[in-house]
């Protein structure tokens, strides 16, 4: 078995940012990092290398000098991060796997982005609009079903945050591939970075890859979270081996990844999933 590397990370301090978003400041000396503005460390909340104990969580912010990182963390009734965080305190350690990942990356003639997401996606929302320079212009479109959860970010970008409510998070419909399909696109080359509830995700894909016929590099989105997730996971075990040789047998190939995604989709809706 190969080794999992990881990175040791110590709570420094504990911050409630909205009610139900909590900032974690950790020291981690030997964290780099990826560059992309909506990178994610995988945690272990348990053994280091016990994936049932991992989960995926944004950097919001990296200090490099001062050796810390910030992770938001979205506080719902109950699950293994949240019940960590909860009562988490300085001193604290966690290990992160050393497998970082992220896809936010506009080509270099893009002239605007479309930046979209639920709660679960503001940490990276967050970090995207900060890092954007000056002259860059974006819009953003982010659902919080209370409206104390909303974030105020210091940008030098061009941007407008539009701010939806009352749907979203599981407890009402969500209203954010609508409003892709409705946004008002600026002329010259775009630019959609969307991530949130996965099948939400996937419709939205689905619409800007097959309806608008978009180029890949056009749009990056990534589903970060499962409405039922248990009866998704339990639905999804029986056909777990066939959905990994999707994957196999398309790296082997060297399809398009694109083109992987479709075949992966198309198999999880005739699954019902």
């Amino acid at each position: 078995m190969n080794e999992i590397r990881t990175h040791t990370a110590t709570v420094v301090r504990v911050d409630q940012l909205t009610p139900r978003m909590i900032r974690v400041t950790f020291s981690v000396p030997d964290y780099a990092g990826t560059g992309h503005a909506d990178e994610w460390v995988p945690i272990f909340f348990g053994e280091p290398g016990d994936h049932r104990q991992r989960r995926n969580y944004t950097a919001r912010a990296i200090r490099p000098d001062a050796g810390e990182v910030d992770v938001d963390f979205v506080v719902h009734e109950h699950g293994l991060a949240v019940d960590w965080v909860r009562s988490a305190t300085p001193g604290q350690q966690l290990q992160w796997w050393d497998q970082i990942g992220g896809s936010y990356g506009p080509p270099a003639d893009t002239d605007w982005r479309l930046v979209v997401g639920d709660i679960a996606a503001l940490p990276a929302i967050g970090r995207i609009v900060e890092e954007l320079p000056a002259g860059e212009r974006a819009t953003v479109v982010a659902e919080v079903f209370d409206e104390a959860d909303r974030q105020e970010w210091v940008t030098a970008g061009d941007v407008d945050v539009r701010w939806l409510h009352g749907s979203g998070e599981g407890r009402a419909p969500s209203r954010l591939e609508e409003a892709v399909r409705t946004f008002p696109e600026p002329d010259g080359q775009g630019y959609i970075w969307m991530a949130g509830e996965t099948r939400t995700v996937r419709a939205t894909r689905r619409y800007l890859r097959h309806e608008r016929r978009l180029a890949g590099e056009r749009y990056s989105l990534t589903g970060y979270w499962l409405t039922n997730a248990d009866d998704w996971a339990a639905r999804f075990e029986p056909i777990a081996a066939e959905m990994e040789a999707i994957w196999t047998r398309g790296e082997a190939e060297g399809r398009d990844l694109e083109e992987i995604i479709d075949e992966y989709d198309t198999a999880l809706d005739r699954a019902g999933l």
